[in-house]
């Protein structure tokens, strides 16, 4: 369900228009490039101005009082650049609350930072209008621009004037904003008790990747609500409580079901979504087997921290990868061009993978039919190394296994990949190792084996 979909939604904005508010207009001047800029004043335009501070060439002081246009400050005025702040916090006379209006339209920073617009505008510019204008804005940049969370400007209102925060926004805001981190659920902790009411609650929990629903009341977590919640989408089973997931309910052809299993019976990849135990576990493998995408693409990966987890093993580091990265920002840092500071990097990072005690743990094909239900594809490759007499030591890091090759076999370069040989010179497997350090990508290709 789009949140534009929500009678919260409509409830909000069916008000906003009876009450004739308008939201700020977007300010489209153009921006140029300063490094293009031609050297005369007539050339020059504001916009050159807004390149040149959001890209750190110039401060506000380097730019010239007639530059300082409205439309200047529309583009550059952030959180993120205190001097812009302090400027208008001491000429705030020259800036309406029209003109925070069109800001918030015009610039999504506006409501990002501890320092944003509600921080530092005059207490008699926020209202119930100022604050809808934002909870629209914020409400764009989630879902029509994908630029993520933006809920700094709401904590900021709460502080400053939270009379003029409604109901219908805190249930919008709790579809928005709403985390729990580090056991902590802020939103829900500044939500008043009163508007904590059943949709405030089921708000809370759609599309939720955190587990809120650990914060609710025990009344509200009817059988019914959490139906509802399923049936919206097999997502919400992110934000479902340990004691959530437990509960019961009728399914259609399945008699009584737990909710995880609801989960995982309408929609396989839900798995990674659910804490596992030996429980849950089995009962995935009884509906998808090893060959099924359900498998491969939502609990095996899922597994295999659950493992790591379960035995106390720590996830291996791709320390080669983050010295690459290292190397490449020095390089990029001393002048060097940045194509040829990833070039550098990449190769000291394939340099840096010894041949003959690492090999791939992921191979690209898929398993033969014949085996297809007993392994999955790295299992698959693990029972190769076996049959080749490779003995595998554990986790090198995210790519890599270490092991110990016997004499009988060889790695070398054979057309831009890599080959292990036999004695002999067959090809008995082949790999790729490839992409720069942020992008790299290690699979076997080719298994000339059998079990």
């Amino acid at each position: 369900m789009k949140i534009t979909d929500l009678a919260v939604y409509n409830r909000l904005r069916e008000w906003f228009e009876k009450q004739g508010y308008t939201e700020g207009v977007k300010d489209n001047m153009p921006i140029y490039c300063w490094d293009n800029v031609s050297y005369t004043p007539s050339g020059i335009t504001p916009g050159h101005y807004v390149y040149a501070i959001e890209y750190s060439k110039l401060k506000l002081c380097d730019v010239p009082y007639n530059f300082r246009t409205r439309e200047f400050f529309l583009h550059t005025l952030s959180g993120a650049y205190e001097e812009l702040v302090d400027y208008v916090k001491a000429h705030i006379e020259d800036f309406d609350k029209q003109f925070f209006k069109d800001h918030i339209a015009t610039e999504y920073y506006s409501l990002e930072f501890e320092l944003n617009d509600f921080e530092y505008m005059p207490l008699e510019y926020i209202d119930e209008e100022m604050v809808a204008c934002a909870m629209f804005r914020a409400i764009n940049m989630r879902y029509a621009e994908r630029r993520g969370d933006c809920d700094d400007w709401f904590y900021s209102v709460y502080r400053r004037k939270p009379e003029v925060l409604t109901q219908d926004l805190y249930i919008l805001g709790a579809r928005c904003f709403a985390e729990k981190r580090g056991g902590v659920n802020k939103f829900l902790e500044v939500t008043p008790k009163e508007y904590r009411t059943p949709e405030y609650y089921f708000a809370l929990c759609l599309r939720n990747s955190t587990r809120v629903m650990e914060d609710i009341p025990d009344e509200i977590l009817t059988t019914n609500f959490l139906i509802t919640l399923i049936n919206e989408s097999v997502e919400n089973i992110r934000s479902f409580s340990e004691k959530a997931l437990e509960m019961e309910a009728e399914m259609q052809g399945r008699g009584k079901v737990k909710f995880w299993q609801a989960a995982i019976i309408n929609d396989g990849y839900s798995i990674r979504d659910i804490p596992l135990n030996e429980e849950r576990i089995n009962f995935f493998l009884s509906l998808y087997t090893k060959d099924t995408p359900q498998y491969e693409y939502g609990f095996k990966s899922h597994y295999k921290a659950y493992l790591r987890e379960k035995n106390g093993d720590e996830k291996p580091r791709n320390t080669t990868n983050e010295l690459a990265g290292m190397m490449a920002l020095m390089g990029a840092m001393s002048g060097m061009p940045n194509d040829e500071a990833i070039d550098q990097s990449t190769e000291f990072l394939k340099g840096s993978t010894n041949r003959k005690t690492h090999l791939p743990i992921y191979y690209a094909n898929a398993v033969p039919e014949k085996y297809s239900k007993v392994y999955d594809k790295e299992e698959y490759l693990l029972e190769i190394y076996n049959k080749l007499g490779i003995q595998v030591e554990g986790e090198a890091d995210y790519f890599y296994y270490d092991v110990v090759i016997p004499n009988n076999l060889s790695v070398s370069m054979f057309e831009g990949d890599y080959v292990i040989k036999d004695e002999a010179g067959n090809i008995l497997i082949r790999y790729y190792d490839r992409g720069p350090f942020y992008d790299r990508a290690v699979n076997v290709t080719e298994i000339n084996v059998t079990l």
